[in-house]
């Protein structure tokens, strides 16, 4: 096996246990088991840095399968691949998908519905050594908030409020090696598109007509929303976002891992911002405030076809001094 089907092997026997763990002892020790004792975890606030795999086990695991107790995971994209971008490094498995949820008890202040929940998620795993060294995951906690009735934002989605599907192609979930060269294009592809991007940070026309398929899909976060095609992204997406923000730094991406025709990129921060137009609804004020972002892509021949966005949505407005779990429980 070659050490990216090692790492996907590893990475699908850890979820494996860890979907099947009841919580607390048993949730702490598959995390025991499979990762360094030295585990560096960054997440979702109000996860953000956690070290060690008990910490990650007993404040982000444990509770989530505590408030829905029937937790099925739906993965729509697995892939592995080496961190290439210059001065980088590290073996990555990158898993995203939703999960379901049958939301019966308290998570995080807020209120069970005894529904059916979903909560998209993207987890970022790196390898080193046999074992999961380094875990990125974001949990899209404003989507259980907006299902629960508590965003007071939500009527101002510029894109639809939807579970974002996976892959138009159903090929995802990638279990064998791909080919090395149609990874090559997808990790150049994506690379090249970003460096574009980051010029402005603006989508003009020409740019679009460069790196994206016409009939694109871009699935955005809880806050923004899910957009079809150059007029729709258009409107649910790069209008408000470059018309209502004032984007004062861009930063370079950490990692970007390809495998066959998909990618997954994350930065940690990526922007820091200024929401000078009321952006997502939010009074616009004066703050600088961080966005932390991952983006996932589908690669269509020579252009990119689909894009899944995750943006810690709760740290972003806290940073504009706005604690929606702080709200949530005091009932404001």
């Amino acid at each position: 096996m070659s050490d990216i089907s090692t790492a996907k092997a590893l990475i699908a026997r850890f979820i494996d246990k860890l979907d099947q763990a009841a919580t607390d002892s048993e949730t702490r020790a598959v995390f025991e088991a499979a990762c360094a004792e030295n585990l560096k975890y960054r997440g979702v606030h109000p996860f953000n840095e956690l070290q060690g795999p008990q910490a990650v086990a007993d404040q982000v695991w444990s509770p989530l399968k505590a408030a829905m107790p029937m937790l099925q995971r739906r993965p729509d994209i697995f892939l592995g691949g080496h961190n290439n971008l210059p001065g980088q490094s590290g073996l990555w498995v990158v898993q995203m998908g939703n999960f379901l949820g049958d939301f019966n008890e308290s998570w995080l202040a807020i209120p069970p519905t005894q529904k059916t929940t979903y909560v998209p998620y993207v987890s970022f795993y790196r390898i080193e050594g046999n074992k999961i060294a380094e875990v990125v995951e974001f949990l899209d906690i404003f989507a259980v908030i907006s299902q629960a009735g508590l965003n007071p934002w939500l009527a101002e989605h510029s894109g639809g409020f939807i579970m974002s599907p996976g892959p138009i192609t159903h090929d995802g979930v990638m279990q064998s090696p791909q080919d090395a060269g149609e990874t090559k294009k997808t990790f150049d592809l994506t690379y090249d598109m970003l460096a574009d991007l980051a010029k402005s940070y603006t989508s003009p026309t020409d740019h679009m007509a460069q790196f994206w398929h016409p009939d694109m899909n871009w699935f955005g976060p809880t806050g923004i929303g899910a957009s079809l095609g150059f007029p729709g992204y258009r409107r649910g997406h790069t209008g408000p976002f470059e018309h209502k923000l004032d984007t004062v730094d861009i930063l370079t991406e950490e990692i970007t891992a390809a495998e066959g025709n998909f990618s997954g990129v994350m930065w940690w921060p990526c922007l820091r911002m200024r929401n000078t137009g009321n952006y997502m609804g939010v009074p616009a004020n004066d703050a600088l405030a961080e966005m932390r972002v991952v983006d996932m892509y589908r690669r269509d021949g020579d252009k990119l076809a689909e894009n899944w966005i995750f943006i810690d949505m709760l740290h972003y407005l806290l940073g504009q001094g706005i604690d929606v779990l702080v709200s949530i429980q005091k009932g404001t």
